[in-house]
């Protein structure tokens, strides 16, 4: 009896032992499978030195309406920095607070340069001068829209031509490339005075 209770005790004994083998074997075998590439603990934030890393900052794209600097009292808006980067990187980067702290300075320089201008301008000249810059300014936006056909040029330049032979004019007569840009930013400037002066009424004051 106690020889076969010897026996039952030793049998259970192994079993145990082959069962706690067998079940260390599959825990080895998981942790040698597992991929390198996930680590258990993320240790990328922690120094030789036992300081934990700084957690990396997440930029904000903050609204458009955000004043993100003052010049002189002006105030420079997000919206207005974003628009003039993505001119300036043809779309490719849109957000003014996406870029390097470097060239957010260069970028709000660019953009308060003409305000600082116009103040200076606003104090430093006189009334006929800033009337003359505002002409000029009207000028060119105006010639930017209306446009003159080389068609129409070529009729003037023919025009020339012919007046000039007609009088017998002895002087060399230019040729129409060497003449038609000329011509044709004296027509602009022809086209936009009497585009501009078509309703106005002058009166003249005894």
């Amino acid at each position: 009896m106690k020889k076969n209770l010897l026996l039952a005790t030793l049998a259970v004994a192994m079993l145990t032992s082959t069962a706690s083998a067998d079940a260390l074997k599959n825990s080895l075998s998981n942790i040698m499978n597992t991929d390198d590439s996930v680590p258990v603990v993320d240790i990328s934030r922690i120094n030789l030195d036992g300081k934990a890393k700084p957690a990396p900052q997440v930029r904000q794209n903050r609204p458009g309406s955000t004043v993100i600097a003052t010049a002189n009292g002006h105030k420079i808006l997000k919206k207005d920095a974003d628009a003039y980067l993505t001119e300036r990187t043809k779309g490719k980067i849109t957000s003014y607070d996406y870029i390097p702290p470097k060239q957010q300075q260069r970028l709000l320089q660019d953009l308060i340069m003409p305000v600082l201008a116009a103040d200076a301008a606003n104090k430093e000249l006189s009334e006929n001068e800033k009337q003359m810059v505002m002409t000029r300014t009207w000028m060119r936006k105006k010639a930017a829209v209306v446009k003159i056909k080389e068609e129409e040029v070529r009729f003037v330049y023919d025009g020339i031509k012919k007046q000039a032979l007609d009088n017998n004019n002895t002087k060399p007569i230019p040729s129409f490339e060497a003449i038609k840009e000329r011509l044709m930013a004296q027509m602009l400037e022809k086209k936009i005075v009497s585009e501009l002066m078509k309703d106005v009424k002058i009166e003249v004051l005894d």
